[in-house]
């Protein structure tokens, strides 16, 4: 982050941030796992587009690059501060502006900076009441994470329970998100004692200097997505939280 980021990064976190942590009940398990220097790249559950962001900014010390839907970008007030605090915008149509955000990610994790992303995507967001609570994960932080060389971290953010905020019919959505999630609208929930649980990081060194691709990165996705979805239902967190008993994703089941 360049030094104007850093400061509208750190008023926010203070401010609205710390407001937010006190208001929601903000806890957190396993900051220590996130690594104090050097890039990661941190892979978390999604069901708020402000909540979860600002959870995981609160909690964790090290200023963070959010990967965001382009979307957001272009939304009053939403729009400038995810410009402000540095985030990454991603096209979900995919194409160049795609590659270009997925690359200026890797270059931040090899200069040795932290990205968050949210690799259910934007579908959680749109129903969250009709799918399950960690949804199957997209696959490009698997390919962002293997050229960067660097550990996903995976988190969890998990609440006592979830209420609707608001409801935006599909007219309201539709002229800044022409997508096939939204067209019955979307549906913004909250929750009640949000929890951010953040698991070991997970290292993918086995994996470097190989050409992975399909089934490969399929299967490190889907490992990496049930780590999250332990996480979530606070299982296994000996192996998954604590590191007590150690996990390696190239050679074991989840």
């Amino acid at each position: 982050m360049d030094v104007y980021e850093q400061l509208a990064y750190n008023a926010t976190r203070w401010t609205i941030g710390s407001a937010l942590s006190v208001a929601m009940r903000f806890k957190a398990e396993g900051c220590e796992n996130v690594p104090a220097e050097g890039g990661a790249l941190l892979v978390a559950n999604h069901r708020n587009p402000v909540l979860d962001p600002a959870a995981i900014a609160v909690k964790v010390e090290r200023p963070i690059h959010f990967i965001a839907a382009s979307v957001f970008f272009r939304l009053p007030l939403l729009g400038r501060a995810c410009s402000a605090w540095g985030a990454l915008p991603l096209e979900l149509e995919g194409g160049e502006r795609s590659e270009e955000c997925l690359g200026r990610a890797v270059s931040l994790l090899r200069e040795g900076d932290l990205v968050a992303v949210f690799p259910e995507g934007v579908h959680t967001i749109a129903n969250p009441r009709r799918v399950h609570k960690v949804r199957t994960f997209h696959t490009g932080f698997v390919r962002i994470a293997l050229a960067a060389g660097v550990p996903v971290v995976p988190a969890a953010l998990t609440g006592l329970g979830e209420r609707t905020l608001v409801r935006f019919p599909a007219s309201v959505v539709k002229p800044f998100f022409d997508h096939p999630d939204f067209q019955q609208g979307a549906e913004i929930c909250y929750y009640r004692r949000l929890t951010v649980r953040i698991g070991r990081p997970i290292d993918l060194s086995a994996f470097e200097g190989e050409e992975v691709t399909g089934e490969p990165i399929n299967n490190i996705s889907g490992k990496v997505r049930r780590v999250v979805s332990k996480l979530y239902d606070g299982e296994d967190l000996d192996r998954f939280l604590t590191g007590e008993v150690p996990f390696d994703i190239s050679r074991e089941r989840v």
